[in-house]
């Protein structure tokens, strides 16, 4: 019975919900097909994330975009959700077992729990749900575009956990042996934040010595919430994590601003530079910090009409948003190339590769990701994509208008 596997994939949908338009950071379908790529590559409708200096990059015959999008994320680089299965069915089997008389049965299910346990301590699941909507516009001296996402980011570890008779035998009395089977033990400790942000991007190019240079600025306002969950993992359902109302807390607001650069080398070849967050920030959750800190990502592109290559470095460490120092190893560092292959402007086929090249993180977490996307203009744009990899799964959606 794969119980907390199928209620982690509702849950993630469910946020959807609670959050009403969002996109994980940075990402939009576009994007995402092509593996995180977009600092030089973006356009009037996708800038607004990726580089608002972008927003200059659009064709003469567009002035007008409109895009919404929805995305759903879950990192289980330490097959956390599919340890809580097993103990979960384990349990269950150990009770039937009882049940039936079955001792043989009931202490083999009982080894299986603890051997679920032994590997279980420091391991970390994640899950992110976003929607966006962005309107971009295009006039004679410059450019602009409104833009809303509100992305939920959640991560989870199991602390608490139970004694094992085994290595106490040294130190009898020092462990019971029904802490395996009690709620006060083995613990799911979930945080998770919902950070919704209003942003307004001004861009203007010039020439600079025969060659187009375009400066982006966002101001935006960020609206933060923190939800947390304890829950055994003996009974835990991720479908408890967002229903409860007593979990949730209210951060407030911080105000910042992102910073583009974008640079013609050629007539094909373009430069762009991404700062986010130039004026950071931090909250207070008793025991423990939540930053934004400040990112910064360099992108750097080949495009004619049938083709675009491209690939993005981020030029620092970021950390990861949720507070706990347990989730340290969620962050990342990414080196990005996509490729965009464009059939006639009525269908586009996407392709994209990314390794997390951050320091002391999971050997898993540094796998590459792979991704792939497609886009068809059906009288409106359509885009899809996709990243999957051995323990990343993710998907983008979005549509629109340009005019």
């Amino acid at each position: 019975m794969r119980r907390f596997h199928e209620a982690l994939t509702v849950v993630i949908l469910s946020a959807l919900s609670q959050t009403a338009l969002a996109v994980p950071f940075t990402f939009e379908a576009r994007s995402l097909g092509m593996c995180g790529v977009g600092v030089a590559t973006a356009d009037l409708a996708t800038a607004a994330w990726a580089n608002p200096a972008m927003l200059t990059n659009q064709p003469m015959e567009s002035d007008w975009s409109l895009l919404i999008g929805v995305g759903v994320f879950a990192r289980d680089n330490d097959d956390l959700a599919d340890d809580i299965d097993d103990f979960q069915d384990a349990d269950e089997a150990r009770e039937a077992a009882e049940d039936a008389g079955d001792l043989g049965g009931a202490l083999r299910a009982t080894a299986e729990m603890r051997k679920v346990l032994s590997g279980i301590d420091s391991k970390v699941i994640s899950a992110e749900a976003s929607p966006l909507i962005a309107i971009g516009a295009s006039f004679e001296h410059f450019a602009m575009a409104i833009s809303v996402r509100s992305d939920v980011i959640a991560g989870g570890v199991v602390t608490d956990i139970s004694c094992s008779l085994l290595e106490n035998i040294p130190n009898p009395g020092s462990c019971q042996a029904d802490e395996l089977f009690s709620e006060d033990f083995n613990i799911l400790n979930v945080e998770g934040v919902i950070a919704t942000e209003f942003g307004v991007s001004f861009a203007k190019d010039f020439q600079l010595w025969d060659r187009k240079v375009s400066i982006g600025i966002k101001p935006k306002i960020v609206d933060l919430r923190a939800f947390t969950f304890q829950e055994s993992i003996l009974t835990a359902d991720a479908d408890d994590i967002l229903d409860r109302d007593d979990n949730k807390e209210d951060l407030g607001t911080f105000q910042s601003l992102d910073l583009g650069f974008a640079l013609d080398l050629s007539d094909s070849v373009r430069m762009g530079l991404n700062l986010r967050n130039l004026i950071t920030d931090e909250f207070d959750l008793g025991n423990s910090t939540l930053n934004f800190d400040t990112e910064a990502r360099v992108g750097l592109a080949y495009h004619n009409k049938f083709l675009t290559i491209a690939a993005d470095l981020d030029l620092i460490e970021n950390e990861p948003l949720l507070a706990n120092n347990s989730f340290e190893s969620l962050k990342t560092q990414y080196f990005a190339v996509g490729a965009e292959f464009n059939a006639f402007r009525i269908m586009k086929f996407r392709v994209g590769a990314a390794k997390n090249i951050a320091s002391d993180v999971p050997d898993t977490a540094g796998d590459v990701e792979y991704t792939a996307g497609i886009g068809i203009w059906l009288g409106f744009n359509l885009d899809v994509a996709v990243l999957l990899n051995e323990h990343t799964a993710g998907a983008f959606v979005q549509t629109g208008f340009q005019f």
